[in-house]
């Protein structure tokens, strides 16, 4: 018996565009809940499975088609298996009217997913153009293209960013950046993979020192 299509996803925030989660410009939604609980992570308030916001899909769906200047998603968080079949259908939907590609971040290897994933799980691989999988290492963290530790691979799943991959690669492997976006009610945020492993501490703490709170 086939179960009916989720209707909402649980997710900790969103924004776009955003140029440093992936190839050119993109709507990044960061899922809510997660069971790594890395030592380090840069966002541990995507932790709990009951915080965040709920969001229907429909809402979400709406939201990536108004964003007119992306060339694709990127699914971060939390950890995004943890809301595949919610995932299946945003994407569906949204690749219905455009060509969107996707980008996904996730704590577990790919080869765990093919071996030992859900139905569900297999099924937001197939809707995947780039992978980065793997536990995040505070240990391994590195200067590194779009992912914060070693151990962390860039697994193409399609053909659809290859060339983009192998020229940023060629470019250098280091991190993309970051971006920071700042709010009317004095909130800074940022968004991207930092360089150092204790970025956030540090700029937190600087940003606190002026009176400026730091929203992430």
């Amino acid at each position: 018996m086939k179960h009916p299509a989720p209707k909402e996803l649980r997710i900790f925030r969103r924004q776009s565009p955003v140029r440093v989660l992936g190839p050119y410009q993109r709507a990044v939604i960061w899922v809510q809940g997660c069971e790594w609980a890395c030592p380090g992570c840069i966002v541990p308030e995507s932790w709990p499975a009951q915080g965040g916001e709920v969001v229907s899909i429909e809402a979400l769906v709406s939201w990536i088609l108004a964003q007119s200047n992306i060339e694709g998603i990127t699914l971060s968080g939390g950890e995004p298996m943890l809301q595949a079949s919610a995932l299946v259908t945003l994407i569906d939907q949204v690749r219905k009217v455009r060509d969107l590609g996707v980008m996904c971040y996730t704590g577990y290897t790919l080869q765990g997913l093919q071996r030992q994933g859900t139905a569900a799980q297999q099924e937001l691989l197939n809707c995947i153009d780039l992978l980065v999988d793997g536990p995040y290492q505070a240990t391994q963290h590195d200067n590194l293209l779009w992912r914060g530790s070693r151990n962390q691979k860039l697994q193409l799943l399609t053909s659809r960013y290859q060339s983009c991959l192998e020229q940023s690669l060629e470019e250098g492997d280091r991190s993309a950046g970051l971006e920071f976006f700042t709010s009317t009610d004095q909130e800074v945020s940022f968004t991207g993979v930092p360089e150092k492993a204790d970025f956030r501490q540090q700029f937190e703490a600087a940003l606190q020192a002026k009176g400026i709170l730091v929203k992430v």
